[in-house]
């Protein structure tokens, strides 16, 4: 008889060493049920398997390609944020589509997102950067979160969009309530007001090409539906701005909370670009991966798979594998990875993250800006009183992070 899945809970999911340490140690794979979800799916928790499965050609992203009956974790993670599934299309993105498809419209953006690209914007979020805290430094305190980091990440995504500067706020404001709305009307509002603002930029874009995704795509001698556009938009506009400041921020706070690795990074600041990696492997901005449906009965690390049951990976799992990473339990902002990028946190493979380069970016600058030129930065509130919440399948994250300069 099998034992009945694991119900995992926000901390869980959020805790790399006590919330994967028995699961790892059980099996290759646990079966489990993720916050906010009912459906029972195989979590990968070792690195090895981490990597493995985002290069398996026999598991697919796109379970309606499946044809099977019954509720799955995708749709149950558009009802727990509580958005209609008639907005589909709209979340029909890169991040669940699969094989040619998904090549195709990866490669409409893809030139947009190269090394050189990036390297073009950072004058301007240095620039951005360098007046948010001219502009903060001298109040009592201020919210590093929504004051600078969503700021600063707002331009760089906006600017390569399309987004018009002057209609830059109000793309933030409605992304914000998209990720963060208290409830599924602030989060359709927010959705509504993206979609809205993304058919008439098309039309402007149709008439008036700039130099931005949007017109690239429109150019892109593979037609390029409305829809697809507008998938597209979310997605970025989505990915742009949280991923890279729950990183920015929660990395900021585990190196206020490791006073060594801090005054070292001072005392050596060529160590920077190493102490993005391992702070991306220490913190994992997603703890969990995307799910993915075996396209066949199979085997896969040791486990018997049945075709159209569901995987996933837990990322800051993979990234705190004591099998793969010595200690991994220390912050080791000198740990040398074993080659060019050792951890997960971008994901692998075919959907390997497109703003990984403008996200390591960003982060040079702020730590630098931040600790290295200046060296005042600490908590405007106790430890314990940090507000973090849950996100439906994914486990706790900072939602404020009040500080002084």
């Amino acid at each position: 008889m099998s034992r009945p899945a694991v119900e995992l809970t926000p901390e869980q999911v959020s805790d790399p060493i006590h919330g994967y340490t028995a699961l790892r140690e059980e099996g290759p794979l646990a079966r489990v049920v993720l916050p906010g979800t009912e459906t029972p799916v195989w979590l990968a928790t070792r690195y090895e398997d981490v990597k493995a499965l985002t290069n398996d050609p026999r598991f697919v992203r796109d379970v309606s390609k499946l044809n099977l009956e019954g509720p799955n974790p995708h749709e149950e993670m558009v009802k727990a944020y509580g958005l209609p599934l008639e907005y589909r299309e709209y979340l029909t993105s890169l991040v669940i589509l699969d094989g040619p498809e998904h090549a195709r419209m990866r490669s409409k953006v893809t030139r947009t997102f190269t090394v050189r690209r990036v390297n073009a914007l950072r004058a301007g979020v240095e620039e951005t950067a360098d007046e948010l805290l001219n502009s903060l430094a001298g109040g009592e305190q201020f919210d590093l979160m929504h004051d600078f980091g969503y700021l600063l990440a707002n331009r760089a995504i906006c600017d390569l969009i399309g987004v018009e500067r002057a209609d830059q706020d109000q793309m933030r404001t409605w992304i914000l309530q998209y990720a963060f709305g208290s409830d599924p009307a602030e989060c359709l509002a927010g959705l509504e007001g993206i979609i809205g603002y993304t058919k008439e930029l098309i039309k402007r874009r149709r008439a008036e090409p700039a130099d931005d995704i949007i017109s690239t795509m429109i150019a892109d001698e593979d037609p390029t539906t409305d829809a697809e556009m507008v998938a597209m938009v979310i997605l970025l506009i989505n990915t742009g701005h949280t991923p890279p400041v729950t990183y920015l921020c929660e990395s900021l706070l585990t190196l206020l909370d490791h006073p060594d690795q801090l005054e070292l990074l001072r005392s050596q600041p060529e160590l920077l670009p190493n102490a993005i990696h391992e702070l991306l492997r220490y913190t994992t901005p997603v703890n969990i991966g995307a799910t993915v449906y075996a396209t066949e009965d199979l085997e896969f690390a040791g486990v018997k798979i049945s075709r159209g049951e569901a995987v996933t990976s837990a990322l800051l799992a993979g990234n705190h594998d004591p099998d793969e990473f010595q200690k991994p339990e220390e912050l080791d902002i000198s740990r040398a990875p074993k080659h060019g990028e050792h951890h997960v946190a971008f994901g692998g493979g075919a959907h390997y993250c497109l703003g990984a380069a403008l996200g390591r970016m960003e982060a040079e600058v702020v730590f630098d800006r931040l600790l290295i030129k200046r060296d005042t930065l600490r908590l405007a509130v106790g430890r314990d009183e940090l507000q973090f919440g849950a996100w439906p399948g994914e486990g706790n994250h900072l939602m404020s992070f009040p500080v002084r300069l």
